[in-house]
């Protein structure tokens, strides 16, 4: 049986994991920096990899992701959390990346192959889960948006969100579209979401090809960076 790490777990480290944070408190196994340093563990020994609120903190992933690649096994699971950027809560001073379900289909389904050097293996995409508080999703059925709608449209419809990948290491691997659904808790009962419509994520697009320009620079400057130090 692998290894189950959460990843900037703070003082609330989930049941059963090995938790790794930048500061020592209550709860951290191992105190190191993840967007720099090596992870404690061999190759292929982790079997699930959790983190929530911690990725928003952080100016790029691509060492983190290159490392939770390297310690993975085949067909591990990886639980991520984060605000949704449409919130306020993402918002929130000292929050770095403002995060949606743009970045993971990009990393994990239209330009899997761009970001091929630090994914180090096929992220397939499970499940993107959206926490919209009761009270929300009440107040919007009664001005006439539907959920969906909402989500894509209205700020501060989403309180937060995860998503669930499987990471495998054949190459060959054809994406997958991640189901869609939200919930009124993180944990609580899943409600389905009507499918993505790819035809907006088309890599076709000007504004596909700027995002990619932006990615491109945004890593070139983390490995100068890297190279300076």
């Amino acid at each position: 049986m692998g290894l189950k790490i959460d990843i900037g777990c703070g003082s609330k480290k989930k049941d059963g994991c090995i938790g790794i944070d930048y500061v020592q408190s209550p709860g951290v196994d191992y105190v190191l920096d993840v967007t720099r340093e090596r992870f404690p563990f061999e190759d292929e020994s982790v079997e699930y990899v959790y983190s929530s609120h911690f990725l928003e903190h952080i100016d790029t992933p691509y060492h983190l992701f290159k490392e939770i690649a390297r310690v993975c096994c085949d067909h591990a699971k990886i639980e991520i959390w984060t605000p949704y950027g449409f919130s306020n809560s993402a918002f929130f001073y000292g929050h770095k990346a403002f995060l949606t379900e743009e970045i993971w289909l990009r990393f994990c389904y239209n330009d899997r192959d761009t970001f091929l050097d630090f994914l180090q293996g096929r992220w397939l995409l499970k499940e993107i889960n959206y926490v919209v508080l009761p009270q929300v999703q009440q107040e919007l059925e009664q001005q006439g948006f539907t959920l969906d709608f909402a989500i894509k449209y209205l700020k501060s419809v989403v309180f937060e969100f995860g998503v669930e990948i499987e990471f495998r290491r054949d190459l060959n691997i054809e994406p997958i579209l991640p189901q869609k659904s939200y919930s009124h808790l993180r944990g609580g009962e899943h409600f389905p979401l009507p499918s993505f419509d790819m035809h907006v994520h088309d890599p076709a697009t000007p504004q596909t090809f700027l995002y990619r320009v932006m990615m491109l620079l945004q890593r070139m400057l983390w490995k100068v960076r890297q190279w300076g130090q």
